[in-house]
């Protein structure tokens, strides 16, 4: 029973891992294209936003495939493992207000997902008694 459960922990933490940084890119590029076709530079302080929307995307787009607690769990801790990685990059830092956006998007991104299943429940529920 335990040995499953982490297997599946440890496959979700993964998946998450996989699918990050193409998510990630696609929001670059969109920023990017939004800053070169408006000649502007993209502002440092738009990166906690851009972290917080692709850790929201990736939590509804994984929350059917492996569940609320595995997908916040990977998401929490890759967020996590990123900011720590960044200490190895020469001239980059890790960012507490980039781990806060990412872990608000998770949990933002799970409490609307857990909110709208329970309102489809509870009229799934009602129609069926009527």
């Amino acid at each position: 029973m335990f040995r499953s459960r982490l297997i599946e922990i440890l496959k979700s933490f993964l998946v998450s891992i996989a699918i990050y940084p193409v998510v990630l890119v696609g929001v670059w590029g969109l920023i990017a294209l939004g800053s070169f076709a408006s000649d502007m530079h993209m502002p440092t302080d738009t990166m906690p936003l851009v972290y917080g929307l692709v850790f929201a995307v990736l939590t509804v787009a994984l929350i059917d495939i492996l569940g609320v607690a595995s997908v916040v769990l990977a998401l929490v801790s890759s967020a996590n493992l990123i900011e720590y990685a960044q200490m190895l990059v020469p001239g980059r830092e890790p960012s507490a207000v980039d781990f806060i956006a990412g872990l608000g998007g998770v949990i933002l991104a799970a409490t609307l997902v857990c909110a709208a299943r329970s309102l489809v429940e509870r009229q799934s529920g009602g129609n069926a008694a009527a």
